[in-house]
């Protein structure tokens, strides 16, 4: 078999067995990192590490989870003692599967890290962790990229002299597809250890949890949408929520630029399910708490099946290229769970491009990962059976009696401050003077602090940001988006 490796690949016939003990560095960190990660929201009472070596990555959770280590019987006495009461399975996967009783998948996460490489024939390893996705939830396999190691030229053998085969991208992808993994599967890329940091890992994620699949009912999601002073943005907004299948709520809280005016337009075409104005009468104040608990109030009484809090000023996404906002709702609730967290990507406007102008997604395309505290917790989309508490966290966190967190986290691609102009009146006009008696009592508010000194906003050098590409998006920052893991040193 060729493994879809290049013609021309030669393959290492000698290699070494490979133990991961008494190393200076952590090899797949951030691997393990979302795998426990995963774990702890999937309620998962087992992690399997197939390849286990020495445990060492797993010794911190032993304590919450049923450890099952496999390997090869030179790895099993390292991994006994590093997890004294994990289980343990010897196996030489290069000629056989392990002889798991397929009830312990269920419930369980798996990890194949950076195993295959080792093997003479890793068709058959690949063709078992296809099976075992029909019954674990999340299945995380990796494999280093080798046009990324080694070069695009390289054709072997592996200069790793424990490594028999080494694939690209693309090699990978079609290998594992060939062997029964999902087209759906999430893929990307990540860094190999924690020592370099260099973003050359292949990372795939499958399991019966990990996407969409099989036949299931879309549902009616609605998003409620309080806003004020969002004219240039908002039918932007509206035609991409229209676009992902999502029914709009919106309240105007008095506007004084036109946004009123232009969604009484977009309601006339049909685009909104409600429109109105909230409070009954304008106030001096940003009274957010207020607007938040008519939100809590509000969603009692709409007929959908989820809810989304959104804010007029962002583009949000399923985890799934190939998935609607609400399909992937409706995926997540399928599977049980109750509640979905998002990511945060901040578009900033360049200082050699302060005059930006919408659409928005497509002129703005310079964004940095969200990284303060309230940013890694956004769960703002809830299946619409009880009363939430959005007051309580500022509006970041959807709380609710038996709230069953969906693992893998949506996107939000937030556009806050989009030009010059635009930044300056809603800084110094529409938020700061307007929200210091709520800063003063609640504590809320302080993230446009910053600017409060330098009373201008000249916009962002290109070298502080990162440039956006989709595709790349995706799979270079694939374990940052769905988890946060990554974003902070």
């Amino acid at each position: 078999m060729t493994y879809y490796l290049p013609s021309d690949y030669i393959k290492q016939d000698n290699h070494l067995h490979f133990l991961d003990q008494g190393l200076s560095f952590v090899h797949q960190p951030d691997v393990y990192q979302l795998a426990i990660f995963v774990a702890r929201r999937c309620g998962a009472s087992r992690i399997i590490d197939i390849g286990c070596g020495s445990g060492e990555k797993l010794s911190g959770v032993a304590y919450e989870f049923e450890i099952l280590g496999v390997d090869c019987a030179a790895s099993m006495p390292i991994f006994r003692r590093t997890l004294e009461k994990a289980n343990w399975l010897e196996c030489d996967l290069d000629i056989s599967n392990p002889e798991i009783p397929e009830e312990l998948f269920v419930n369980s996460v798996v990890i194949c890290a950076d195993v295959i490489e080792h093997l003479r024939y890793p068709d058959c390893l690949a063709k078992y962790l296809s099976h075992i996705s029909k019954l674990s939830d999340f299945i995380f396999v990796s494999t280093p990229d080798r046009d990324r190691v080694r070069g695009w030229l390289d054709r072997g053998p592996p200069a790793n002299p424990s490594h028999v085969m080494e694939w690209g991208a693309s090699e990978l992808l079609r290998f594992l597809r060939s062997s029964g993994f999902s087209e759906k599967m999430l893929y990307g890329h990540t860094v190999n250890n924690n020592h370099n940091l260099a973003n050359t890992t292949l990372l795939t994620i499958t399991g019966k949890s990990a996407h969409p699949s099989g036949q299931f009912k879309l549902l009616k999601v609605a998003a409620v949408i309080h806003c004020f002073n969002e004219m240039d943005i908002l039918p932007e907004v509206i035609h991409h929520l229209v676009r992902q299948g999502i029914q709009i709520y919106l309240f105007d809280n008095w506007s004084t630029d036109g946004t009123w005016e232009i969604a009484s337009e977009l309601q006339q075409q049909g685009l909104l399910a409600h429109l109105e104005r909230y409070p009954a009468y304008p106030t001096d104040n940003f009274q957010w708490a207020s607007l938040l608990k008519h939100t809590e109030d509000i969603s009692q009484s709409i007929d959908a099946d989820w809810i989304i809090h959104y804010d007029a000023d962002e583009l949000r996404y399923s985890p799934w290229q190939s998935s609607t906002l609400v399909e992937g709702i409706s995926w997540v609730d399928n599977l049980g769970y109750n509640a979905v967290d998002f990511s945060i990507v901040e578009f900033r406007f360049l200082s050699n491009k302060s005059n930006c102008n919408g659409p928005y997604e497509s002129s703005l395309t310079h964004f940095e990962f969200g990284k303060r505290p309230g940013h890694f917790l956004q769960v703002k989309a809830w299946k619409n059976t009880q009363r939430v508490n959005l007051v309580d966290s500022g509006g970041h966190n959807a709380d609710f009696e038996g709230r069953r967190l969906y693992p893998l986290k949506f996107l939000t691609k937030h556009y806050p401050l989009r030009n010059a102009q635009q930044a300056q009146k809603k800084v110094f006009i529409d938020r700061l003077p307007r929200s210091q008696l709520e800063k003063t009592e609640r504590g809320w508010h302080t993230h446009y602090d910053l600017f409060a000194d330098a009373g201008s906003i000249p916009g962002w050098s290109r070298d502080e940001l990162i440039a956006w590409n989709e595709n790349l998006f995706l799979t270079e920052y694939l374990v940052q988006r769905l988890s946060g893991i990554g974003i902070v040193d």
